[in-house]
């Protein structure tokens, strides 16, 4: 039997005969895997150029706009496109952007129709043929411009339409030319498939991050805290994990989003997202760049919604909350930074604030202050996501959950055997009734005051059991019972707008 060739990881490998399914490759290369990641395996490649180009690049003195062009409108295109090399904007309106006039040989049709925003049309000033306008729709509406032609639709590069103003120009539009690889490509978890002479198999990205974007490069270490990144939806441009939705992230870096780029969608709905990209694309002022896949990038771009990929980053995340000062100083020795400490010091003293936050702060300054308390002063919590999954996302984000392994909450009422807090978050949370008790309120149970109650948001928590009340002294059809705290000794003795910190027991 004779030896087989694998690439692995981007490394060509040759395995004995014996060494026959991905399970004995990892063994015998001591390659890590982990239970629910996903493995890319490409078997074969074959360049191919694309016989027909769909895509075309419009140069503006504003910048870069990708149009996709319809199928049936292709020979149209192909004909007429160069008219408007060199033309001007000459309308620019909330609803359509126009460039031209240029003379073109185009029927004339009256009707009105509706238009899709990023369409891209014909437009005929007064139906003359002598005044014809590339135009993009930027807002939904019905009119009529003359050909009741859609030609395509702008697929990249639309903050550069709204941009765009009288008098600036289309410099030149160009084919978009790419190699398409036909492989037989696949991702799969099951690790005793077969290995094939000449398979490349990957197992992790690595993503390779700015040093000039720190807000932006915590939020990817925050989302990738446990080594791993969720696709969450996939396009033939990028895959983007939600995990960090409504996380506000500043804008930091505006750079082109080339094959590989990582991300942070710092406005709108999709806030807080994070991209990949899989192929080039304009930037955008809506997306931050903040680093790219300097390894692994074929396992990107097979992956599907739903599954989970492991990542590996340089820099790795310098987080030292909820850690013992014994391996605090390992960790800051061997990256030569230097530890201040403040707070209580004895030997079972645990971390629960740092300064900076952010790692790339911290590599800046090389230097790092904490901040700890005694280890049984820490409250440990345990929420029920399965039951209260909204509401849990909610108490996740106000105390910093969500980021951090510790986080903290400010005492707010304090009377008899109830304690409330502050709950403080720029972010939007509708607190729908979820889990809302029945009979009786057990001790130690956190309850949040769901959408029902006009003090929606109020966290609470009762030290002991109540048949009429909620943690929040609301009604039970307005209270969501979040969570439970495992020990309420650290809250015997707590007093208003006291700072308690708080951790989930794993």
């Amino acid at each position: 039997m004779c030896a087989k060739s694998i690439v692995l990881n981007g490394k060509q490998v040759v395995l004995d005969a014996a060494i026959r399914t991905l399970r004995d490759a990892f063994e015998h290369t001591g390659t890590p895997y982990d239970d629910g990641l996903i493995v890319g395996i490409i078997k074969g490649r074959e360049a191919q150029k694309l016989d027909v180009v769909k895509e075309y690049a419009v140069y503006t003195n504003k910048g870069e706009i990708r149009i996709e062009i319809n199928e049936p409108c292709r020979r149209l295109w192909l004909r007429t496109y160069n008219l408007f090399v060199g033309a001007n904007v000459h309308w620019s309106q909330p609803q359509i952007v126009s460039a031209g006039p240029v003379p073109s040989d185009l029927q004339v049709a009256r009707a009105e129709r509706e238009y899709e925003r990023w369409d891209i049309t014909y437009s005929l000033g007064g139906f003359d043929q002598a005044n014809t306008y590339l135009s993009f729709i930027k807002k939904r509406h019905s009119a009529s411009y003359g050909t009741n032609t859609v030609v395509g639709k702008a697929v990249a590069g639309r903050s550069v339409l709204e941009k765009l103003e009288n008098g600036d120009e289309i410099q030149r539009i160009e084919p978009i030319e790419r190699l398409e690889y036909v492989t037989d490509k696949f991702t799969t978890s099951d690790l005793d498939i077969t290995l094939e002479p000449g398979m490349e198999v990957y197992t992790y990205f690595k993503a390779t991050l700015s040093r000039d974007a720190p807000e932006g490069v915590e939020h990817f270490l925050a989302l990738a805290k446990d080594g791993r990144y969720r696709v969450d939806s996939v396009t033939n441009t990028y895959v983007v994990s939600t995990r960090l939705r409504g996380r506000s992230s500043p804008f930091e870096m505006l750079d082109a989003r080339s094959e590989g780029a990582i991300t942070v969608r710092t406005s709108g709905n999709d806030r807080g997202n994070v991209f990949i990209y899989k192929r080039e694309t304009p930037s955008n002022s809506n997306h931050s760049v903040i680093g790219y896949v300097s390894e692994g990038l074929e396992l990107v771009k097979i992956a599907t919604p739903g599954q989970k990929l492991r990542v590996y980053t340089d820099p790795t995340r310098i987080m030292l909350l909820g850690m013992r000062y014994a391996l605090i100083e390992e960790e800051v020795n061997r990256l030569g930074i230097s530890l201040e400490r403040e707070g209580y010091e004895g030997d079972d003293a645990v971390v629960v604030h740092q300064s900076p936050l952010n790692t790339v702060d911290i590599l800046k300054a090389r230097s790092v202050k904490t901040f700890a308390i005694p280890h049984d002063k820490l409250v440990k919590i345990e929420l029920y996501e399965d039951m209260a999954p909204k509401t849990v996302a909610y108490i996740r984000t106000v105390a910093g959950l969500r980021d951090n392994p510790v986080g903290s909450l400010q005492t707010y009422v304090k009377y008899g055997n109830t304690v409330m807090f502050r709950a403080q978050t720029t972010e939007k949370f509708d607190i729908v009734p979820e889990n809302t008790p029945i009979g009786k309120v057990n001790a130690a149970e956190i309850g949040v005051s769901n959408r029902s109650s006009k003090y929606a948001g109020l966290i609470g928590v009762r030290l002991e059991d109540n048949e009429k009340y909620g943690p929040t002294g609301e009604r039970f059809n307005s209270t969501n019972i979040v969570g439970r705290i495992l020990d309420t000794k650290p809250l015997q003795n707590v007093r208003e707008n006291e700072t308690i910190y708080v951790n989930e027991a794993l």
